[in-house]
């Protein structure tokens, strides 16, 4: 797997995989959990046939996940990434009439506001803009 990463600031890093035909190495728990911190989850979003998950951890504990179309969630999830997701619109349970989930043009733009709800960073151009080193994942495919 091809991986190319960039400091976004002393804390928080963006890491871009590509070339992932075997199967994407960051959405495996143990990745995950390796790369968070106390008070810094580390997470992820890929897009698989017809839907857009978004991936996270916490303090290396289980996986969470939620596709934000739906709001269909799996995980234990804690008190705070809960809070953070109905703050920006993602009431727990699934899109109802009554709850649905915020109006969006792209499934991109729901991963985008989960990621950002959930680690408290709003990403902009400037923290792509580089320098980014890359290489390939020494973690074999699934």
């Amino acid at each position: 797997m091809l991986l190319a990463a960039t400091p976004v600031d002393d804390s928080w890093g963006t890491i871009v995989e590509s070339e992932a035909t075997a199967g994407w190495i960051g959405t495996h728990s143990d990745v995950l959990s390796s790369l968070a911190a106390p008070g810094h989850p580390a997470c992820t979003a890929y897009s698989v046939p017809n839907k857009v998950l978004v991936q996270f951890c916490e303090n290396a504990s289980q996986l969470c996940v939620i596709e934000p179309r739906t709001k269909r969630r799996w995980g234990p999830y804690s008190r705070h990434p809960a809070e953070s997701l109905r703050l920006v619109g993602f009431p727990d349970g699934y899109a109802t009439a009554e709850e649905s989930v915020p109006e969006l043009h792209r499934e991109a733009v729901g991963a985008l506001l989960v990621m950002q709800a959930i680690t408290g960073i709003q990403l902009s151009h400037e923290h792509l803009a580089g320098p980014w080193t890359g290489g390939l994942s020494s973690k074999p495919a699934p």
